[in-house]
């Protein structure tokens, strides 16, 4: 039986990648915790709650945009030694950060 095994750099590249989608897929329970702080707050503090979840969350979209554009971009610097299989799973694999922020926006935006 013939085992898989990645180079060292797809190997931090793949965990790199995890981060970045984990980044992304937390900002679901992110802003479902705004909502109900900012539901639960009265009517005078609702402008206030509202600045800062809105501060909060745009700081943490715009680190999961970089995250995704950053894996996006990326590329194998040793291409001589991996394989035709392995460059294309690279190539596919780097925009699944991207394709889940925008499948998370589009769903937030729905709901919202």
């Amino acid at each position: 039986m013939k085992a898989l095994f990645f180079l060292d750099e797809i190997n931090q590249f793949h965990w790199t990648m995890l981060k970045s989608v984990l980044l992304i897929l937390s900002l679901l329970p992110i802003s479902q915790g705004i909502l109900t702080i900012w539901q639960m707050s009265d009517a005078t503090s609702q402008i206030m709650v509202g600045f800062i979840a809105l501060s909060l969350f745009s700081a943490i979209l715009i680190l999961s945009f970089y995250s995704a554009l950053k894996m996006t971009v990326f590329k194998v610097a040793i291409k001589a030694h991996i394989s035709k299989m392995e460059q294309m799973l690279v190539s596919i694999y780097r925009y699944v950060p991207m394709l889940s922020l925008a499948g998370m926006l589009s769903y937030l935006t729905t709901t919202f």
